[in-house]
């Protein structure tokens, strides 16, 4: 029996993604180099699931890591609703910029988008945030944050909310310095790439100390970014952590990062 396909086709996009990182320079000197990570997992364009693990690797006396997983599923079960969902998780992560040592025991994050309507934007939100055991120097590394993306999971709301309500226009201001100075009522402002990035990460606490935002930074060793969102009106893309070495070597490296989600054709 031939099959008919009518109106709309929903097309799955999705990706997760344990780790990456590349270096730039050492001790001063540029030295460009690609760190082979463990593998990704993503989705065609009609879903499934994809699946990748590893037992972990190294790389140098600065990059190691343990066990990973990335997993991306696209599912259809008949109705109307087409599901994404991107899980990245790593356990025993170091990370050394000498003489600092950055650690984690595990992190792990899910991420799903449920997409119904052709002509509207997915739900996409977080369903699992782990951050455990960080430490900088021995010391232990703890974060708060909040459940804005679960209780704004579509573009719009979350904007709407930005637009008319002040404690939560004046919260995600410090995140959005590199814009223009925000106007209370204003749209989300967006980068030239059509997205907004927004953290979910309120605060850091380490050595004693508490700081509002998602930035802990140290001298010599460089600034660690705790939960940041590239945020779109048909896509959220999350990244637990990313580093910004510098000193002795200067390098980038990504900690998890998922984005699931898809598009529909005409």
């Amino acid at each position: 029996m031939s099959r008919k396909e009518d109106g709309p086709r929903y097309i799955f996009r999705g990706d997760a993604t344990p780790f990456g990182a590349r270096i730039e320079a050492v001790n001063e000197k540029p030295q460009y180099e690609l760190i082979k990570g463990p593998p990704a997992a993503a989705l065609s364009a009609v879903g499934g699931w994809s699946i990748a693990t590893s037992s972990g690797s190294c790389c140098h006396d600065s990059f190691k890591w343990g066990a990973t997983v990335a997993d991306c599923k696209g599912e259809w079960n008949g109705g109307p609703l087409f599901v994404s969902t991107g899980m990245a998780s790593i356990a025993d992560v170091y990370i050394k910029n000498d003489p600092h040592v950055f650690d984690v025991r595990q992190l792990r994050i899910t991420v799903v988008s449920e997409d119904d309507d052709p002509y509207g934007q997915p739900r996409i939100a977080p369903t699992e945030i782990v951050f455990e055991g960080m430490r900088l120097d021995g010391q232990s590394i703890t974060v708060t944050y909040d459940d804005d993306l679960t209780k704004f999971p579509t573009f719009d709301g979350f904007e709407q909310e930005y637009k008319t309500n002040r404690s939560f226009f004046d919260k995600y201001q410090p995140a959005l310095k590199q814009f223009p100075a925000g106007v209370f009522g204003a749209p989300l402002p967006r980068t030239a790439g059509d997205y907004t990035p927004v953290p979910f990460v309120r605060s850091v606490t380490w050595n004693g100390k508490t700081s509002q935002g998602n930035v802990l930074s140290l001298k010599g060793f460089g600034n660690i970014h705790f939960g940041e969102v590239l945020l779109g009106e048909y896509y959220r893309r999350v990244t637990m952590v990313r580093l910004a070495l510098g000193c002795a070597l200067r390098a980038s490296v990504s900690l998890l990062g998922t984005d699931p989600s898809g598009t529909w054709t005409p």
